[in-house]
């Protein structure tokens, strides 16, 4: 939750984010159409679904994509780097001359009250950017709409309520953020149905209960971040099988030991595992762990002594 973070972990996570969230953006708007029929204009429900939400927001579109009065122009349409226009829009105008809006980004404006129900009626959107607001309330089951959605940050705000099960239903999946937030309740079942998720920032965002089962189907999971949570249980096993380079575990309340299945995570860099009651961790899984550059493991009934050959992790620069 925001009230538990720290300056210095709200900059690593913003940090964090926004560079690897900003590399997805730059290889999406490189295989963008540039062909534009000279005649296309935003579908008119789009138009004003966008035209209503900014006038509540008090903001405007800037000059530089909407010219002419169209909304779907400009740096809407061409190459300009999404992560350059704030607010921005990008528009797909392939099919018909009729412009599809595919991807909002309202970023750090400062914006309060919920998130319009209208906004889920945009379901060509595949890119949606609404962090660093004051976002409030829960999250509509009818984002389960948008599942051509790839790129999903709403973190940073102050979103509450529980996490709907209808997230699920957004399988196109890539980059999920939903941290720093004020959600309630438990991780969604559902979260399992996105197997071409390869990053997802889930911390502080006051979730509780165990890592759900179905977590095993995230196959395509290269960074995972859950820390500072009131999550319980054990840490499930299936997590050591996954080919991560990121995993940060630590803020919750898991019992240990600490799953044996780690010493099969020999892609992890960063590895941070804190707060484990229960049960005695032995250290034997770092023996194979030697593309590590930062691990952290505070407060965890440790027992025994770190592997002999720690001296050939020749990347690790944090213990």
């Amino acid at each position: 939750m925001i009230s538990s973070c720290n300056l210095s972990d709200l900059f690593n996570f913003l940090f964090a984010f926004n560079i690897i969230y900003g590399s997805f953006q730059l290889l999406q708007l490189a295989q963008a159409q540039t062909t534009v029929p000279t005649n296309a204009s935003t579908h008119p429900s789009e138009a004003a679904i966008l035209n209503r939400m900014f006038d509540r927001w008090g903001i405007s579109a800037a000059a530089s994509w909407n010219i002419s009065g169209e909304l779907c122009s400009g740096a809407a349409i061409d190459r300009t780097d999404f992560q350059t226009m704030n607010p921005g829009i990008k528009c797909d105008c392939s099919n018909n001359n009729i412009c599809r809006i595919t991807g909002l980004r309202v970023y750090d404006m400062d914006i309060p009250g919920t998130i319009p129900d209208e906004l889920w009626n945009l379901t060509f959107v595949n890119d949606l950017d609404l962090r660093l607001n004051f976002f409030t309330g829960p999250i509509s089951p009818a984002i389960g709409r948008l599942n051509r959605m790839q790129y999903l940050a709403l973190g940073n705000n102050a979103l509450s309520g529980p996490l709907p099960s209808e997230l699920g239903r957004l399988t196109e999946l890539i980059s999920l953020g939903l941290g720093l937030n004020n959600f309630s309740g438990p991780l969604p079942a559902s979260f399992g149905n996105f197997t071409k998720l390869t990053q997802t920032f889930i911390d502080s965002m006051g979730v509780s209960g165990t890592i759900p089962s179905t977590f095993a189907g995230l196959t395509s999971l290269r960074i995972f971040r859950i820390s500072d949570n009131a999550l319980t249980g054990r840490i499930p096993d299936f997590i050591g099988n996954m080919n991560l380079r990121i995993l940060r575990l630590q803020g919750n309340a898991f019992e240990g030991p600490i799953p044996a299945s780690f010493s099969n995570l020999t892609t992890v860099e960063e590895l941070m595992v804190s707060d484990i009651t229960n049960g005695s961790s032995s250290l034997d899984f770092l023996a194979n762990l030697k593309s590590l550059n930062r691990l952290v493991l505070r407060n965890n009934n440790i027992s025994g002594s770190i592997p002999s050959n720690i001296g050939e992790y020749r990347n690790l620069t944090q213990l």
